[in-house]
């Protein structure tokens, strides 16, 4: 009987038994455990590159939508911002009817003077020497009832008939005048007579040149200008064409009102006038002042002024 060979201690065993067994757990112990030390990783402090870049970024970020929000303001601006703005269209609303009662509408009067001062002609001073002819000649007669002086003549109002003796007046010659009384030595005056300007000044100057010198000149050489005070509310003024019975004329008229409110009691303010007509004998004019808060006495210039006729 034949005996099995004995191997010897440390030489391989070829036979199948002799393969590793990996299945064994202690075999499996021995492999790395991946899962066991695996876990959360930990990152270091950004780059300083990092945060440049990131920097930048959001610089670009917040330009960009400040430049669009300013577009979109722009826009807004140009479109529903205007038309909400724009003054609406007067007639494109209806209003409903209206009514004026209980209302006045304000209409402001170039002539107020609160609005602007009176022309430069209405001044306390001349602008001329106010010259007084040295033979005033006579006046013409005239026919009952009326008041007649160089070429004009003017119908006779009741109650001037105060015997009123005319007086000598610059530029005015064949005067004559009448007059009604206010109160104490104070009358409404209007005077006639025929205008003669000296060589020497110049002669004649023409209608509104020769209404604005005997205006400003009755009012600074009559006593007028000496009630009234030194800086005297002027209103009512006018300087403009017209016309007397068909003749050319020219009318310079304002009212002056008393600084001094005590001065009269019946009357605080005077209109004074002077009308240059182009009569056929060369030209006549009516100069003088009335009472002008004295109804009757207002009353009576314009009568005075609307009955003048040119005689000759």
């Amino acid at each position: 009987m034949s005996q099995e060979p004995q191997r010897s201690a440390g030489a391989p065993d070829d036979s199948p038994s002799s393969l590793p067994d990996f299945s064994a757990a202690g075999d499996r112990a021995g492999l790395p455990d991946y899962a066991a030390t695996s876990g959360p990783e930990l990152l270091g402090e950004p780059s300083e590159q990092a945060r440049h870049r990131t920097r930048n970024t959001m610089i670009a970020v917040i330009a960009g939508t400040v430049v669009i929000l300013a577009v979109l303001a722009l826009i807004l601006s140009q479109t529903v911002f205007r038309s909400a703005l724009a003054d609406p269209d007067p007639t494109a609303f209806d209003t409903g009817p209206r009514s004026a009662e209980g209302h006045s509408e304000y209409v402001p009067d170039p002539k107020d003077p609160d609005i602007a001062p009176p022309p430069p002609i209405f001044t306390q001073a001349p602008t001329t020497e106010c010259t007084i002819p040295s033979d005033g000649g006579s006046a013409p007669s005239a026919a009952p009832g009326t008041v007649r002086g160089g070429g004009l003549q003017y119908t006779q109002p009741d109650g001037w008939d105060d015997g009123w003796a005319p007086g000598r007046l610059p530029y005015l010659t064949e005067l004559d005048a009448e007059g009604r009384h206010v109160e104490a030595g104070w009358y409404s005056v209007v005077n006639l007579g025929r205008v003669d300007f000296p060589e020497d000044e110049g002669g004649y100057p023409g209608l509104e040149n020769a209404a604005v010198a005997l205006f400003q000149c009755y009012a600074t050489t009559t006593g007028v200008l000496s009630f009234f005070g030194e800086n005297p509310q002027v209103t009512d003024y006018r300087s403009e064409v017209m016309t007397v019975d068909g003749e050319a004329a020219w009318i310079v008229q304002a009212t002056y009102h008393f600084e001094d409110p005590d001065l009269l009691e019946s009357s605080k303010a005077s209109s004074v006038t002077a009308i240059v007509v182009e009569t056929p004998n060369g030209p006549s004019a009516l100069v003088g002042d009335v009472a002008a808060d004295v109804p009757e006495h207002a009353a009576n210039l314009e009568e005075i002024i609307a009955s003048l006729e040119v005689v000759e």
